[in-house]
């Protein structure tokens, strides 16, 4: 968990754990919200959720329903702002008060080469020249840390902007070696509070972390 803790540099509450059905722990609307989802799929809800009230809780509230909204985002309690994120057997979760943090990303993905097939839908001319450009032994590995920073970068731009994003509408510079990234929005007339936002990744545990923070003006 200390990987993630790292990502933030903002006063930021995380939890994270393994996969594990939590149908019992869950309040009825959540319930209602998968009831007729496959195992996985509610176990990541319900891992989610459990994550989300323990962090929750260490900032002082209640445990409330965590459902979401009709565009499928988190809708996280007022006063409150927060980001998901789940891979094949793991979930983290990372919460803010939002009078400090006006919206925070979180991004987890296995540690694994990216299909071949994708990179032309992921990364920009840009990147694809950067990424050619780097060590042949750890080439294989940074589509996917680009992928996760992106998905990061997204999460944390949308409740700003509640607008979409495709992958080649963000160009990354990243610094492997410092751990750090900065997304930028090539779509014309994007908000400038999220066009060009920094970020951190970690890559530990056989996976890769990647979290993105606006804090509020002033904070």
């Amino acid at each position: 968990m200390r990987a993630i803790e790292n990502l933030f540099q903002s006063p930021v509450v995380v939890a994270a754990s393994s996969l594990s059905l939590a149908d019992d722990g869950l309040f009825p609307e959540e319930r209602a919200h998968v009831e007729n989802a496959v195992a996985k799929r509610r176990a990541e809800f319900g891992t989610a959720r459990m994550l989300a009230r323990k962090a929750l809780a260490e900032l002082g509230a209640a445990p409330v329903p965590l459902v979401p909204g009709p565009d499928r985002a988190p809708v996280w309690p007022q006063g409150y702002t927060g980001s998901m994120s789940h891979c094949a057997d793991f979930c983290a979760v990372a919460v803010a008060r939002s009078r400090e943090v006006r919206s925070l990303g979180l991004d987890v993905e296995d540690l694994r080469q990216l299909d071949p097939s994708l990179l032309e839908l992921v990364l920009t001319p840009t990147e694809r020249r950067w990424l050619q450009a780097q060590p042949e032994d750890v080439r294989p590995m940074l589509p996917i840390t680009l992928f996760s920073a992106k998905e990061a970068y997204y999460k944390c731009q949308y409740p700003i902007t509640r607008g979409f994003l495709d992958f080649q509408d963000v160009e990354l510079a990243i610094d492997p070696g410092a751990g750090t990234f900065e997304a930028r929005v090539v779509r014309a007339g994007w908000s400038d509070a999220v066009a060009r936002l920094g970020g951190r990744f970690v890559v530990a545990d056989g996976r890769v972390h990647c979290g993105v923070e606006l804090p509020q003006a002033g904070a």
